[in-house]
């Protein structure tokens, strides 16, 4: 069962949803080309999320989670306007310091389709 990640606070407004359909393709002479979705899963899916004005225990705590999970393993996350949880992964995270004891985490978080 992955971890599941509940920040002390909601990503910002300023937070962006990407999607991106992976696709198979080879070009051929005269401009012809075949494609294809790559697997069943050819949607991806990325959340730039940002967390702005947090505490430093806030984002210590949003930081040791990511930390915690080096990159690869999964975790469990309800994003915002999703209906239900799904499964993630953080590879990089920025953390900005805008002194007055706040900080802001902008993390780029991928969706995975783990077993």
């Amino acid at each position: 069962m992955a971890d599941r990640f509940e920040p002390p606070k909601c990503p910002s407004v300023q937070s962006t949803r990407e999607t991106e359909f992976r696709v198979l393709e080879s070009s051929f002479g005269d401009g012809y080309s075949q494609r294809s979705g790559a697997g069943l899963n050819a949607e991806g899916l990325t959340f730039n999320a940002v967390w702005s004005s947090l505490s430093i225990s806030q984002a210590d705590q949003i930081e040791a989670f990511f930390r915690s999970l080096r990159g690869f393993h999964a975790f469990e996350w309800k994003a915002p306007r999703d209906k239900a949880a799904r499964l993630y992964r953080c590879k990089s995270w920025t953390r900005g310091f805008l002194g007055s004891g706040r900080d802001t985490i902008t993390a780029k978080i991928e969706r995975v389709y783990d077993l």
